[in-house]
């Protein structure tokens, strides 16, 4: 990988002021264009679920829709707006009024579909990444919000541990999903945990351990591990007898 190749990391919604909005603005969508409780994670689940799969972005790790009445409706163009080389601008065209019209449902489901279609746009010569962008998008049609984002695996000869995430599932919390798989025993067991940042994960779990039947969490020794962790329970762990066992057991888990 190229130093200027990136993983993308995050999709953000924003909006182009229109000429007779009176009032402050600050480019966030919202102010203009009714957004759902949901609306913000969309772009969030769709980045972090090609995070996952270590997509190459480009020089750019994050991607701006802008939602405007300025370009034809319904079109999707590469803006050439430029502030940094780690955010590509996308414009959409759309009317307020149109879009706040239609039902949360709806919103919801073209936002999705715009930033899918967005994807596809800045990657149409690559069909590799086509692909995935696709399977991602059969994944939210399957999962909804509930979605999971596997985020760390740690196996040993006795067990495997899979940590994943969701983020805001049915507009609640985000939440940890561990999934202990016992190979001796041939057991599966999961459980969740929430969190108030689906980003705390990232500082809250840094090493793994199983120790006298509880899963042990280790956080990030940084500042931002610190704040982070300062909103969990200490210590951050599993008992491995209060998860939920599961029925099925996969060998190899697949």
């Amino acid at each position: 990988m190229k130093s200027t190749e990136r993983i993308i990391k995050d999709i953000r919604y924003y909006e182009i002021k229109p000429k007779d909005f009176i009032g402050d603005f600050n480019g966030i969508i919202g102010n203009v264009y009714h957004i759902t409780e949901d609306t913000n994670s969309i772009g969030q689940r769709i980045a972090r679920k090609l995070n996952e799969w270590k997509f190459i972005s480009g020089e750019f790790d994050h991607i701006y829709i802008n939602f405007t009445e300025k370009i034809k409706l319904g079109e999707l163009i590469e803006s050439e707006k430029f502030l940094d080389e780690r955010i590509k601008y996308v414009d959409y065209g759309i009317e307020p009024k149109s879009f706040n019209s239609l039902t949360e449902f709806k919103k919801d489901q073209l936002v999705k579909d715009v930033t899918i279609k967005s994807l596809i746009l800045l990657y149409e010569k690559d069909e590799e990444k086509i692909g995935k962008i696709i399977e991602v998008e059969n994944l939210l049609n399957k999962f909804e919000t509930e979605i999971e984002i596997t985020y760390r695996i740690k196996e040993t000869n006795s067990y495997k541990i899979e940590i994943c995430y969701m983020i805001n599932p049915k507009k609640n919390l985000s939440k940890i999903v561990v999934k202990y798989f016992d190979k001796e025993n041939k057991t599966q067991k999961t459980t969740t945990k929430d969190l108030y940042f689906y980003e705390d994960i990232f500082y809250l779990i840094d090493k793994i351990k199983v120790k006298n039947g509880k899963i042990i969490f280790t956080q990030k020794k940084t500042s931002l591990g610190e704040i982070a962790s300062a909103r969990y329970e200490k210590p951050f762990e599993i008992e491995t007898t209060e998860m939920e066992r599961n029925n099925s057991y996969y060998n190899g888990f697949e």
